[in-house]
């Protein structure tokens, strides 16, 4: 078959130049690399954003269990300074067990008739330092510290009563610098009576010597 083309000269030459440029062909294949290249970076930031999101969720894990752990601890800790606390209190009482004897027959010898005791209370008892250890900086050779801070609180029919028991307790050696801290009428069993507060210092001394009689003889009403 023989073909004739009837197009005129200027259509023949546009139709043969038509073809791809060289220069289009790399642009192609190079955004296709570089399009390749960002998915494969993209999947590969996915995979490490896993992977460091689960080490976050796993030290969040860690951190809550040191939490609770930490606060076991505390718990514990707070339990054990209470303990060595009371420890150190009853280690006081019973190396003071001794006075407290010759502390509360002194002062049974110089309370009046007419005249009752509701309180002997001491103050100041010295705690533990951290670590369950007490604070022996300032204590002498004697335990335990000296001097404490006291308060005595009773009742009696008359204030007379009241004024001899204060002057006993000045020939006291375990009372010191005792002063009145306040006095109220009150009633008990169907009686006026008057309530009383004394404040002072109660002393740690030996057991004293034995005073004559004279020094501790009580008033009689």
């Amino acid at each position: 078959m023989i073909e004739i083309n009837l197009l005129p000269k200027e259509l023949k030459k546009k139709g043969r130049g038509f073809a791809f440029d060289k220069s289009l062909i790399y642009l192609g294949t190079l955004a296709g690399i570089l399009i390749a290249l960002f998915v494969v970076v993209s999947i590969f930031q996915s995979l490490k954003l896993k992977a460091l999101n689960k080490r976050i969720a796993e030290a969040k894990k860690r951190t809550e269990e040191l939490r609770k752990t930490i606060e076991l601890v505390d718990a514990l800790t707070d339990v054990k300074d209470k303990i060595m606390r009371r420890m150190s209190a009853i280690e006081i009482l019973d190396k003071n067990r001794a006075t407290w004897i010759y502390v509360l027959e002194d002062l049974s010898q110089r309370v009046p008739d007419y005249l009752w005791l509701s309180l002997l209370k001491e103050e100041g008892v010295p705690e533990p330092q951290a670590g369950g250890k007490a604070d022996t900086s300032r204590q002498t050779t004697s335990v335990p510290t000296p001097t404490r801070k006291m308060s005595i609180e009773g009742y009696t029919y008359s204030v007379n009563s009241l004024a001899l028991f204060l002057i006993q307790l000045t020939k006291s050696d375990y009372f010191k610098n005792v002063e009145l801290k306040f006095i109220k009428k009150s009633e008990m069993e169907k009686q006026k009576t008057f309530s009383f507060g004394l404040s002072g210092e109660l002393v740690y001394t030996p057991k004293p010597e034995v005073e004559s009689s004279d020094s501790i003889e009580i008033a009689q009403r």
